[in-house]
């Protein structure tokens, strides 16, 4: 057998060990919902610049992520701040009042698994009912939007949000800028979606039984604001709208179900944490 065909050979050996490594991998993926507080909306105004939905009521669940992986786990969000289940009753803020059950450590405890266990985490934007508990997780590799990262340790922001996520400073972190695919297996890609903040991010799974999924962050809200396209009164509003041209182009090329994270229907159409997709 000459060298050509010897080579020829290794490599196609190669490609089918990357290939069976890929489908292993994929098998083995799990996506944990976590249950990370809810809100009550007394008046959804501020939910569209156009007024579509002055004065009336909206309930929205608050989810945190695990993804657990072969290579290691991706938590992606950290919910309200665990604190928050302290309070029977909730806080109020405005129009906008945040409970919390059960603390995020605690629901992570039920798979045996400590804040300093989580290998990755990453966080769709930095907004507190999104980060509330990152500084839990500064032993995890932060991986993070390059417009996020510059954003949140501006002095605005660490003005009013920094308190959640300011150890973060201190983690080892991965910067990208459009897509960043977590364990170089194509399994899970955070994609960058500005627009509600400068680097807000969705992420894509890709599961063996359950197909792909895409989390939407806050590029969406509700169900009815997908519909109709309505956009915050503090988004960005052309980035916004491109970011979602790009991301309903994303989803139907993975023919992917889309689960908005703060919508109630979608939230209780997943499986009850410990149970999960796979």
């Amino acid at each position: 057998m000459n060298a050509i065909k010897l080579i020829v050979i290794f490599i196609g050996l190669l490609v089918s060990m990357a290939w069976a490594n890929n489908a292993l991998s994929a098998g083995n993926i799990k996506l944990y919902t976590l249950d990370c507080g809810s809100y009550d909306v007394s008046d959804m105004q501020s939910l569209s610049s156009t007024g579509a939905y002055d004065g009336q009521k909206l309930k929205m669940a608050n989810p945190c992520f695990l993804i657990s992986h072969p290579k290691g786990d991706l938590l992606w969000e950290t919910g309200h701040v665990d604190s928050l289940a302290d309070t029977v009753d909730g806080v109020v803020a405005g129009v906008w009042h945040s409970k919390l059950k059960t603390k995020l450590v605690t629901q992570l405890a039920q798979l045996n698994i400590k804040p300093q266990d989580i290998e990755y985490l990453s966080l769709s934007h930095i907004h507190p009912d999104h980060a509330g508990n990152a500084n839990k997780f500064a032993s995890s590799t932060f991986i993070v939007n390059k417009l996020e990262h510059d954003f949140m340790f501006s002095e605005p922001a660490k003005s009013n949000f920094g308190a959640y996520y300011s150890a973060l400073k201190q983690s080892k972190t991965l910067i990208f800028n459009g897509e960043y695919d977590v364990f170089d297996d194509s399994s899970v890609v955070i994609t960058s979606m500005p627009g509600h903040t400068p680097g807000s991010s969705v992420l894509l799974i890709r599961l063996n039984n359950a197909g792909n999924i895409l989390l939407t962050g806050d590029l969406y809200l509700h169900a009815r604001g997908r519909k109709l396209n309505t956009v915050l009164q503090y988004n960005a509003k052309e980035l916004t709208l491109d970011s979602r041209v790009k991301f309903e182009t994303l989803a139907k090329k993975e023919n992917a179900r889309v689960i908005i994270q703060h919508d109630k229907q979608d939230f209780a159409k997943l499986p009850v944490f410990p149970k999960y997709l796979d």
